[in-house]
């Protein structure tokens, strides 16, 4: 009787097919056998169970990571930066969520751990342009969610009609939830692609109360397009590395600032 190999679990082994083919376009069976110290069978089995998630492509003697899969490692990535500072700025920012109101969260990463905490709320209406944000939402049975670009269905995942920026001009929220690829006191929130900060911008105008849900990484950062001058932000929910100056120059500006 063959005696079970040692090693990592089958869930480790796979992260580790995953993220050894994030950095080439494939690989062989072979070559995953000598990295991981298992045998072929067992990368076969592996690859098959990845190729069944739809996260990569099986090939003649190996695999190549499909379309799905690496967005998922792309975003993974993101959201592994900077992740217990995300947590708590996360946790401070869903205290302000309350049953029966309408919010935007946007696709950030520290979004996302926002929405893991608001599952419980009641006839909470939730706009979003994050597709991992509305999956995470999509049973809830209290949870409306509405993505831009169609409203999600909660059985089937499908998106029935369409938001476009005609439609985002005539939203109100009670509150929207912003992160960002940069921050500055003079410029407020900023993003690099000028399309995601159009939308975002149609949504602070849509929100009662705008928050900034960003990390201490990107104070200071400068990106292509502010989508959220000073004067319309209300509050930074951001945690405690966050420079002392940039917080003083944002609290001067009548910025609330929450460090947590």
């Amino acid at each position: 009787m063959s005696q079970p190999e040692q090693g990592p679990s089958p869930e480790r082994r796979r992260e580790q097919i995953l993220a050894y083919l994030s950095t080439r376009d494939r690989t062989s069976v072979g070559e995953l056998s000598q990295i991981l110290e298992v045998s072929e069978v067992t990368v076969r089995k592996d690859l098959d169970v990845l190729e069944s998630q739809g996260v990569l492509t099986r090939v003649h003697g190996g695999a190549i990571v499909s379309g799905r899969g690496r967005l998922e490692l792309y975003f993974s990535a993101r959201e592994q930066e900077h992740l217990e500072e995300k947590r708590r700025i996360a946790h401070a920012a869903a205290a302000f969520i309350q049953s029966g109101q309408r919010i935007f969260l946007d696709a950030s990463t520290t979004a996302l751990q926002v929405a893991r905490l608001i599952k419980d709320r009641e006839d909470l209406v939730v706009v979003t342009n994050g597709i991992y944000t509305a999956l995470e939402l999509n049973f809830c049975a209290g949870i409306t969610t509405i993505v831009v670009g169609g409203t999600l269905r909660h059985r089937s995942s499908s998106l029935i009609g369409s938001l476009n920026i005609n439609s985002l001009q005539r939203l109100r929220v009670d509150i929207g939830l912003f992160g960002a690829r940069g921050l500055t006191a003079r410029d407020g929130l900023m993003e690099s692609e000028i399309s995601e900060a159009q939308m975002k911008q149609q949504m602070v105008s849509a929100s009662g109360l705008v928050i900034g849900i960003v990390d201490s990484s990107k104070f200071g950062i400068v990106a292509f397009s502010a989508f959220a001058l000073p004067h319309e932000i209300d509050r930074i929910i951001t945690d405690a590395g966050a420079p002392a100056l940039m917080v003083s120059e944002l609290r001067e500006r009548d910025i609330t600032v929450t460090l947590v």
